[in-house]
């Protein structure tokens, strides 16, 4: 028994994860919404006579004074309602799980990136490969290689790979692309 699993109470951390969905609108709308409320901040103030000035909101309510319902007004206020009820759901919207656990440790976790590098790595130590890139999800890591012509070393790769990602509670698929490119073959080590 370890000392983590002897403590009464102990609770692994919650799984990492990556803040919500934040478009730039989202923080130009958030921007937005608070001039809006020192806008009407300031006009409280003014119409209450704590601050001395012209109200700004009076005469722009009293210029659309008389407009009418229409199918334009109406359309308008139907898209404003849904973007506003599309930015709550992304707003609460499910988080994305961006770590990978790994077995040895209670808690410890490794980045996709993390884990794209780790494969990439152990697909440029296999002989044969030029270059190798890879990218990761939490279910699969896909490595590209570049080979000379007719060097085929996917299933080296693959096996390089899974090795170095054993570590992980969860194996990840491993898929192996090849780029070839042309070259002098010389019957020996092409490294």
């Amino acid at each position: 028994m370890t000392a983590v699993e002897t403590r009464p109470g102990f609770a692994p951390a919650a799984p990492a994860t990556r803040a919500g969905r934040v478009a730039w609108w989202s923080i130009a709308l958030a921007v937005l919404l608070v001039a809006l409320g020192v806008i009407l901040i300031r006009e409280a103030l003014v119409v209450a006579k704590r601050v001395d000035g012209e109200p700004w909101i009076l005469p722009v309510v009293d210029s659309i004074d008389g407009l009418v319902p229409s199918p334009l007004v109406a359309a308008v206020g139907v898209v404003v309602a849904l973007l506003g009820l599309w930015l709550v759901v992304i707003a609460l919207g499910r988080r994305v799980r961006t770590r990978l656990d790994v077995t040895s440790s209670t808690g410890t976790t490794i980045g996709l990136n993390d884990a794209a590098r780790l494969a990439a790595s152990a697909a440029d130590e296999v002989d044969r490969v030029l270059s190798a890139r890879a990218s990761a999800t939490r279910r699969a890591v896909t490595v590209t290689v570049t080979t000379l012509e007719g060097d085929d070393v996917t299933d080296a790769v693959r096996a390089a790979v899974t090795e170095r990602l054993a570590p992980l509670a969860q194996p990840l698929t491993v898929k192996v692309a090849r780029r070839e490119t042309a070259g002098l073959h010389s019957g020996g080590d092409r490294r």
